[in-house]
């Protein structure tokens, strides 16, 4: 977890930075190994504990897969998010949101995570993002539009608002394509 100093402790780290988190223990863990590896009984020790480690990694990961996070109430995201049918440089797109809430709850000042998939007009998945939408007393800020991008704004996010260009790149669509292995 780390600390933004908008709104205190907001989760896990990004997705993108997660990678590298577990390398750097892998790399102490060997080196570790190394180490104990002089001593015998310490070393079955350790060999049990690598292999209960990786047991549980598995564990996290297949059960991210399996039991990926919900979303629900698109139209009404949709809605109150400005989403729906957008073009951008001639192509159109379908732009829906959806939360981990089943409403937005105005006492709490609370969305949940917003779920944003620009979609073909087909149908197609083309990019997702997730964020979590700022609220204010009229409700939450909604997404503004360009002739070549859009802006969302994001609690959780360093900076608050977010310029994604449109339409999505080929790496958008291909992020799109794999699940996600954690939260």
């Amino acid at each position: 977890m780390h600390i933004n100093p908008k709104n205190g402790l907001d989760g896990l780290l990004d997705p993108f930075v997660r990678p590298f988190g577990w390398m750097a223990a892998a790399a102490a863990f060997s080196l570790i190994y190394i180490q104990v590896s002089r001593l015998g009984w310490l070393k079955t020790i350790y060999r049990r504990m690598a292999a209960s480690l990786m047991i549980l990694g598995a564990g996290v990961v297949f059960g991210s897969i399996v039991f990926p996070q919900q979303y629900g109430a698109c139209d009404e995201f949709t809605k109150e998010l400005g989403g729906g049918v957008h073009s951008f440089k001639g192509k159109s797109v379908q732009i829906q949101l959806c939360s981990t809430r089943n409403h937005i709850n105005y006492n709490l000042m609370d969305t949940g995570q917003v779920r944003m998939r620009i979609l073909f007009m087909d149908g197609g998945l083309w990019a997702e993002r997730t964020f979590m939408p700022i609220l204010t007393s009229q409700g939450p800020l909604p997404i503004k539009y360009g002739e070549d991008y859009l802006i969302y704004y994001d609690e959780a996010s360093d900076e608050s608002e977010v310029r994604m260009k449109m339409p999505p790149s080929y790496w958008e669509w291909l992020k799109a394509k794999f699940p996600k292995l954690l939260p």
